[in-house]
């Protein structure tokens, strides 16, 4: 028997900034935004024959990178080509780049229709002036944190559900 999930794999983003960057995402990007805690997306939307296969190689790619500084900075949007306002990754988006290059290999197949740019999403689908507002709210931001962990998400019945808290370099 053969099933298809929906994998993701994100960056969480530690404390003391996830408080501040959900609230800032709960105000500008309404109520929608408030289950999903603040991350960095690695892979969204791989789909899978064997969860195991695919979690082991998530375990493997996440041994083998070490922690690294990331330094969020000031808003910036994807429109016109999407409704979003974003706060792009001024330090860090190049080992984005290499772990979302080693997710995407073997049990993982990445289906997006956007190309993959490392970022944190502050509001999407919502109102311009909304968008406007986070964009214009945000434009002095500086957060910085180490990554030293990813999650696994899964779409096993139904829904995202967190799978597994896994550690770089370890």
């Amino acid at each position: 028997m053969v099933f298809e999930y929906t994998l993701g794999v994100v960056i969480p983003v530690p404390q003391p900034h996830r408080e501040t960057l959900r609230a800032w995402r709960e105000e500008y990007g309404g109520e929608a935004t408030a289950p999903i805690a603040p991350h960095i997306t690695l892979v969204s939307g791989s789909y899978l024959n064997s969860w195991e296969k695919a979690a082991a190689q998530v375990r493997r790619v996440a041994a083998a990178v070490q922690p690294f500084d990331i330094e969020l900075g000031a808003a910036q949007t994807f429109r016109p080509a999407s409704d979003v306002v974003f706060l792009p990754l001024d330090t860090g988006a190049d080992e984005c780049w290499e772990l979302h290059r080693a997710l995407l290999g073997d049990a993982l197949r990445h289906e997006s229709a956007f190309a993959y740019h490392p970022h944190l999403t502050i509001a999407q689908n919502v109102p311009a002036a909304q968008l406007d507002a986070a964009q214009a709210a945000l434009t002095g931001t500086r957060l910085s944190f180490t990554a030293d962990r990813i999650q696994l998400f899964d779409t096993r019945g139904g829904e995202w559900n967190f799978s597994e808290d896994i550690e770089l370099g370890s």
